[in-house]
């Protein structure tokens, strides 16, 4: 039952500290580093200049000298060094603090950090001394400064004599925000709700607390069991306010014109500043840091955003505001750049002069394309009401049709899908409606067999060119009904028909890459890329696919760290397909047996799915999470998701893996192994039936771990043979499952060592289990009980076998790898923060565990590990 968050939870919930370190380490690096010794950082008002500033002192383990700059105090000199002077026991009569200042700093300059806080603020007393003790003393330092705000002389000559680098901060990302809410309040928000209030604040951290905590005085949070939902409402009339001050001093020319820039951002400046007069005006805001001028392509044409995101709130009433969207519109309009003629047009209908029908159906299609569907219903049934032409009215139902499927409402879909039917009159419209009605019946509707139907009619009655564009969708939905598609799957040509090629691409991407043929795969990628490049993004889902045939090839080839890396950072810029993503890691942590990584992933997975499933794929997040809750030990809830898939979810081949490895396991901890080597095998002959053939040699890794590996290793094997050689995640688990199967204990350390390097550590640490137990030669037993100790770390999933060495913990391998590097235990303890005793005592238990007695055995160990394994 939900609960309304009150006034009471917000008094006892303090608001989190996220920390960033991707933006943490390279100010910290700098700071130790040989190059700089001041660090500036920039960025737009509340984003979090001053909070990354403070990690980076936390993270240095440095004393903090404060140095607050305040705009009144500006002509005081000294007066921002006042907090310091008094904690450092200096007389503020500025003749006698300077130089005292100055040697109390640069006595030890490595003990402290000083910090100046909105730096173009500093008297140029204040920041004299700053720049002579960067220049003269090497005191490391950080700035920080409002986006677009001149820096004083002394500190400007730090960049221009390369003493100082910048860093540029800019907003939270939506993963960051669904971080700080989920540390706010206890619970998963909705994914909804994350992308909202990012895009609302730019992700500026001040903004989206206001925000966020208006809400919850309000009362319009709601608190269930696992999700909390926010609804922020309307912006604080207080933060309002406050922003609105720095614009009031404008003059009408000024205030019109940020407001154009507003509402057309990012807008490359020659496109605003067309004449003399606008081209100053545009200087003005920047020299008063209302608008930040940003490199664009080119150095030479820079784009032009306003500095802070309310900005555009505090314009949006100004009476003159229908002028300045038809103002802002000409602009971008004259730009002839798909992106901006879609805002010149949205623009348009702000005002009284409406843009035309065909401008709205092209709108709509552009919407849908970019994945902002509600948007393309709204734009589309508008393009109805007017003038199009037979073609255009075909494509507005069309897009109708699938805006309507993406957002759920399935009746309206069908219905909008009948009406393009019959607005259907080139082969070409045909063929565009069999995609995506098929699509559409087949992971909204779940019938497969009525997607492949009404495909198959028209793939045989358009010309050749035309029909070889739905070979792809064909080849996936019949491998969900266990059916291989008798045509070749060639690439159709962006040319002939630039929509139905690029869905082509999207699904070889996705069944090459399963069935392990990468060139096939590259070579849909690259046809993927260059349609979009060329024609822009003619697919709301294109982006979620974009790179995952190199996801694949990676993990395939054992580089199982830059697979994740690279499926990390996918998530961010995927769109309205980050499902797929999020689903992705939390099944890579799943096999990495990460498990409480991955429980977490795979319900924000299901979330997101279930907000925007461009690409059909809830049915295997909803798989992945079972899968995962089986692994946690709660079998109950895992079977009822598995009973909440629909058959069409459950048959997709990728899905059908991972319910069957669910099965399997809930299976294994009732005591039937064989049944649940009989469920795996089954579902892994069904995937490699229709050419899925990767997938399945992974699945096949629980028979592996399940010590039942006859039927395993004679199935690898084939998978195998028809893979590329270099496939080490495959390869690796073929020759662990013969070296169980004939029983020869000594050959399972070098697969078992080269699976965990590729990320499968359970299934490696299940099969030095296994291999433990058949009575191997001394020499082979302590090989195979050291590398299970190293490999176990980290990994809290469960296991199927009881392996008896004792594993390693996070910083017992951590201390052992910087020991076995002629690290002393001094610098270990300092680098760490701990104490030298702390290292001692660990040391001494990853000797007992390794078996060794001296730094040199064990660097010996270790290395042997790394080469013989």
């Amino acid at each position: 039952m939900l609960v309304r968050l009150m006034v009471s939870a917000h008094r006892t919930s303090p608001w989190p500290l996220l920390l960033r370190p991707t933006e943490t380490a390279p100010v910290a690096d700098g700071l130790t580093g040989p190059t700089y010794s001041a660090q500036l950082i920039v960025g737009p008002p509340g984003v979090g200049k001053t909070t990354l500033a403070e990690s980076v002192a936390r993270h240095l383990g440095r004393e903090i000298v404060r140095v607050i700059a305040l705009p009144e105090l500006q002509q005081v000199p000294l007066a921002a060094w006042a907090p310091a002077l008094a904690a450092l026991g200096i007389d503020d009569d500025p003749g006698a603090a300077l130089p005292a200042l100055i040697r109390a700093l640069a006595t030890d300059p490595a003990a402290r950090l000083v910090l100046v806080d909105d730096a173009p603020w500093l008297d140029d007393v204040s920041s004299g001394a700053v720049y002579q003790l960067v220049r003269a003393f090497g005191v490391p330092t950080i700035l920080t400064a409002r986006l677009g705000e001149p820096l004083p002389r002394p500190l400007q000559r730090l960049l221009d004599e390369g003493l100082a680098a910048t860093h540029s901060l800019s907003g939270f990302t939506p993963a960051e925000v669904d971080s700080l809410l989920e540390a706010r309040f206890g619970r998963r928000p909705r994914h909804a709700d994350v992308v909202r209030i990012t895009d609302r604040t730019a992700g500026n951290a001040l903004y989206v607390r206001v925000l966020v905590e208006g809400a919850v005085r309000a009362g319009s949070v709601r608190i269930g069991e696992s999700t909390v939902e926010v609804d922020d409402g309307a912006t604080p009339a207080s933060l309002l306010d406050s922003v609105g001050a720095r614009i009031a001093g404008l003059d009408s020319d000024q205030r019109r014109l940020l407001h154009v820039i507003a509402l057309t951002q990012p807008i490359e400046r020659a496109l605003v500043a067309a004449d003399a007069g606008r081209a100053a005006t545009v200087d003005q805001l920047v020299d008063l840091g209302l608008v930040t001028a940003e490199a664009g392509g080119e150095p030479a044409h820079p784009h032009l955003r306003i500095a802070h995101p309310l900005f555009a709130d505090v314009l949006r009433d100004d009476p003159d505001r229908e002028e300045v969207a038809r103002v802002a519109a000409a602009c971008l309009l004259s730009s002839g750049l798909a992106e901006h003629r879609l805002s010149g047009i949205l623009l348009l209908r702000r005002t009284s002069t409406p843009p035309a029908a065909s401008d709205l159906a092209w709108a709509a299609g552009r919407l849908y394309a970019t994945g902002d569907v509600e948007a393309a219903v709204v734009i589309a049934r508008e393009a109805e009401l007017g003038d199009l032409t037979p073609a255009e009215r075909f494509s507005t139902a069309l897009h109708l049709a699938n805006a309507h499927s993406a957002l759920g409402a399935l009746d309206d879909a069908d219905a909008h899908y009948a009406r393009a039917d019959l607005l259907a009159r080139r082969p070409e419209d045909a063929v565009l409606l069999a995609g995506r009605r098929g699509e559409h019946l087949a992971f909204r509707r779940f019938d497969v067999e009525a997607a492949v139907a009404q495909a198959d009619a028209v793939h045989r009655t358009v010309p050749p060119d035309l029909a070889v564009s739905l070979d792809a969708d064909l080849r996936l939905w019949r491998a969900i009904l266990g059916q291989v598609h008798d045509h070749a799957t060639d690439l159709a040509a962006a040319d002939s028909l630039p929509e139905a090629a690029v869905r082509s691409a999207m699904a070889s991407i996705m069944t090459e890459s399963m069935g392990g043929r990468s060139t096939a795969a590259r070579d849909a990628a690259a046809l993927l890329a260059t349609a979009q490049e060329r024609l822009g993004v003619l697919d709301p889902a294109a982006a979620a696919m974009v790179g995952f045939n190199e996801y694949i090839h990676l993990l395939s080839t054992g580089e199982h760290e830059k697979a994740l890396a690279f499926a990390q950072a996918r998530r961010s810029d995927s769109g309205d397909g980050v499902g797929i993503w999020t689903s992705t890691v939390a099944e890579h942590r799943n096999y990495n047996g990460r498990l409480a990584e991955a429980h977490r992933l795979s319900l924000l997975a299901v979330d997101q799915c279930r907000w925007r499933d461009v690409m059909g794929v809830l049915g295997l997040a909803l798989a992945v999470h079972a899968d995962i809750l089986a692994k946690s030990g709660e079998p109950d809830r895992a079977r009822a998701v598995l009973a909440s898939m629909e058959p069409g979810q459950r048959a997709e081949p990728k899905a059908a893996l991972l319910v069957a490895e669910c099965e399997a396991w809930l299976a294994h901890t009732v005591g039937q192994p064989e049944r649940a080597e009989d469920i795996v095998v089954q579902a892994a002959h069904r995937a490699v039936d229709v050419g899925f053939r990767v997938v399945a040699a992974i699945s096949l890794g629980l028979c592996i771990r399940l010590g039942r590996t006859e039927r395993a290793a004679e199935m690898l094997g084939t998978i195998c043979s028809e893979l590329p050689a270099d496939f080490v995640l495959y390869t690796s688990l073929r020759d662990l499952a013969v070296a169980l199967r004939d029983r020869q204990p000594g050959a399972v350390a070098l697969p078992a060592r080269r699976l965990a390097d590729a990320g499968m550590a359970p299934t490696a640490l299940d099969a030095i289990a296994l291999a433990l137990r058949m009575g191997p030669r001394s020499e082979d037993r302590r090989r195979l009980e050291r590398l299970g100790s190293t490999i176990a770390v980290g990994v809290d999933s469960p296991l199927v076998q009881s392996n008896q060495s004792p594993p390693l913990t996070d910083r017992e391998y951590e201390i052992a790898v910087a020991a076995a590097a002629r690290e002393r235990s001094r610098e270990i303890a300092a680098r760490l923060g701990i104490s030298v005793r702390t290292v001692d005592n660990q040391l001494q238990s990853v000797y007992r565990k390794l078996g060794v007695s001296s730094r040199d055995e064990l660097r010996a160990v270790l290395d042997e590990l790394r080469t013989s394994c």
